[in-house]
């Protein structure tokens, strides 16, 4: 895991030279040498709102531009200097050329070096599966923990992938009972054929549609809430309250778009979520409250996992 930090950290370059080819190339430093709020710089530019406050969170984190008021955001006086296009000492346009020529002809190195006529992609469910595998390392001694001291006897995984939290807890917790559930029938498959644990069930389905007959003492929501609105996350957060026994506990293991930690990777994972087609922007503390009181849990935790990831592993309550 220690690689995976490692490599978090390594990234935070490119991400304050994407953040600052953007800003050059959309001359948004420019659009900010006064103090301005997005609302009006969307409106005077016709730039997407959502999409330009992620670039404005990230500024902030990097240092790129900085708050002038609760609304008003100004850039940075190195930034009006060197990286706009009205000014006669700007080096913007070696970004330019970094981010429009150079990077798209090392992005499509992988295509070029493979001497087929088409090249295998990996899936997307597939990827994000093995990459919460990395997770693992970090969050499972701390579930483990968690579900030593619950006294746990049935644990349901929404949206299991490949099932790996689950048969690695069940190899150390042979008592208790594990129930995935995973909407990729793909990756439900490949969970299944993985699985030899005796104590280990994995279905495919939506969460969201399913009926279960049994209260759980645990649910466990780990890497999914980016994947739903903020109105669909509060009825997962709803039926997940549900299922659960009084006195379970929910666990969501999550990147927070507003943590204490990992600010810079956080802002820029956010903006790519907020552009994907098929994410959505990462939940807030303020968020994850809200939903709690809403769906009559209480948060009891808040952990940093992964402090350069902005990774949290926060706990709610039944009452």
């Amino acid at each position: 895991m220690w690689h995976a930090r490692k490599w978090m950290k390594q990234t935070e370059p490119f991400l304050m030279t994407w953040h600052a080819h953007l800003g050059y190339s959309l001359n948004l430093f420019q659009y900010f040498k006064k103090p301005e709020t997005v609302e009006n710089i969307a409106n005077k530019y016709d730039l997407d709102e959502v999409l330009l406050s992620r670039w404005v969170e990230v500024g902030i984190a990097v240092g790129h531009l900085k708050k002038k008021s609760k609304k008003k955001i100004q850039s940075k006086r190195e930034m009006v200097t060197y990286l706009t296009k009205e000014s006669e000492r700007s080096v913007g346009i070696l970004l330019e050329e970094m981010f429009e020529l150079h990077i798209p002809t090392l992005l499509n190195y992988k295509k070029e070096l493979v001497r087929q006529e088409e090249t295998m992609s990996t899936p997307v469910a597939s990827m994000v599966a093995e990459t919460s595998k990395l997770l693992e390392a970090v969050t499972l001694p701390k579930v483990a923990s968690l579900l030593k001291k619950q006294k746990s006897k049935t644990v349901l995984d929404v949206g299991c992938g490949l099932g790996g939290y689950m048969m690695t807890l069940a190899k150390q917790f042979p008592t208790i009972q594990f129930h995935g559930v995973e909407i990729d029938q793909d990756v439900c498959r490949r969970a299944n054929e993985e699985n030899s644990f005796e104590n280990v069930s994995i279905d495919q389905g939506d969460f969201k549609e399913m009926r279960f007959r049994k209260g759980y003492h645990t649910v466990m929501l780990n890497n999914i809430l980016y994947y739903f609105t903020v109105v669909e996350r509060l009825a997962l957060i709803k039926k997940a309250t549900d299922v659960l026994r009084k006195k379970g506990e929910m666990i969501l293991i999550t990147p927070l778009a507003d943590g204490k930690h990992g600010k810079r990777f956080a802002s820029a994972f956010n903006s790519f979520m907020t552009a994907h087609n098929e994410m959505h922007p990462l939940p807030t503390r303020k968020e994850v409250a809200y939903m709690a009181k809403q769906a009559n849990v209480k948060v009891v935790e808040e952990r940093a996992l992964i402090k350069e990831g902005g990774w949290y592993l926060i706990r709610l309550k039944k009452k």
